[in-house]
């Protein structure tokens, strides 16, 4: 089956289920390309096959088997709520055809050196990813240096010297301005290590700050000040315990998209969801979804059937974020 053309950047936010803690953006370009942000995980079934590969598909318009190509793959930073479906579905494939990734971008610490201790109990699931990227190597016959495939890609495509160079990555006609990277200063606060971009579509910006925290939050503040000013924002950290007020002031975003799980969303008890509500409607607290303000665990249905293509078709629609 031919890629679905468009005349329009689609941007979707895709949620297997209301309770999962992830990131997972699908973009759709104008000419059908495909554009993954993390890719997520699903939390009530992180052991069970990939999803995305069939969610995907149906953004692209394809049937079960067709090929899938992904042209750039861009990973925040490593914590497995936003990398451990790419690591299912690459170890999956049993074929090239399964899935092809034109471009994967990202740019992660040494972890597992004395510098940089592997912290937070995903040890486990980072080493999954590495060895998912080996066995795509593999399976695609790609020759690298060095101990794995990982290795050989992280930071190859963007690096703080590409960032202090005003770096932009052009897929089809949509452009992301990479702004920060992961710097010794922010130590083993890995949420500060994301890799912040802005994306330019259909005349308008995004800015993905994915789990930045405090530290990191300081740093592009700082750097960019009102120049961060955009129309949307990806809120950090799942729009609790992540930036501070100020940075979120200079955004000054007219749409929010918040990732949030429904036992986070609502619990101001333990999580700190409704002081960032607050600081971004006013001082007053909101709970419910608005055309400013897209929530992934209020949106009015999810596949179901995760593992099949009509599943997540059925379902898009609701996930589809208009900036």
């Amino acid at each position: 089956m031919k890629r679905r053309m468009t005349d329009k950047t689609e941007i979707y936010f895709a949620a297997p289920e209301k309770n999962s803690l992830m990131e997972c953006y699908i973009i759709k370009t104008g000419g059908g390309r495909l554009i993954v942000v993390d890719g997520g995980i699903d939390g009530e079934g992180r052991d069970r096959p990939p999803f995305l590969g069939c969610a995907l598909r149906a953004v692209a318009g394809l049937c079960e088997d067709d090929p899938l190509t992904v042209d750039a793959w861009f990973l925040s930073h490593a914590h497995c709520d936003h990398f451990r479906e790419l690591g299912k579905l690459m170890s999956a494939c049993k074929s090239p055809k399964q899935l092809t990734v034109n471009r994967f971008i990202f740019d992660f610490p040494p972890y597992e050196t004395d510098e940089f201790p592997f912290r937070g109990g995903d040890e486990q699931m980072f080493s999954d990813l590495k060895a998912g990227f080996d066995h795509y190597a593999a399976l695609h016959g790609i020759a690298y240096s060095g101990e794995s495939y990982f290795d050989a890609v992280n930071g190859c495509n963007v690096s703080g010297k590409t960032i202090e160079a005003g770096q932009v990555i052009d897929v089809d006609g949509v452009k992301f301005e990479m702004m920060q990277t992961w710097d010794i200063s922010d130590g083993t606060d890995t949420n500060s290590s994301s890799l912040v971009f802005r994306m330019h579509a259909n005349g308008k910006t995004m800015l993905f700050l994915h789990d930045l925290g405090r530290s990191g939050g300081r740093r592009l503040l700082e750097k960019y000040g009102a120049a961060l000013r955009s129309d949307a924002v990806h809120m950090a950290h799942h729009g609790q315990a992540g930036v501070d007020c100020d940075v979120y002031r200079a955004i000054n975003a007219d749409k929010r998209v918040w990732g949030t799980p429904a036992w986070v969303w609502g619990n101001t008890r333990d999580y700190r969801i409704g002081e960032t509500r607050r600081w971004v409607n006013g001082d007053e607290d909101f709970t419910a979804a608005t055309d400013n303000d897209v929530v992934t665990c209020l949106y009015p249905c999810y596949p179901d059937d995760p593992y099949s293509v009509a599943g997540w078709a059925k379902v898009l629609p609701y996930m589809k974020i208009t900036l």
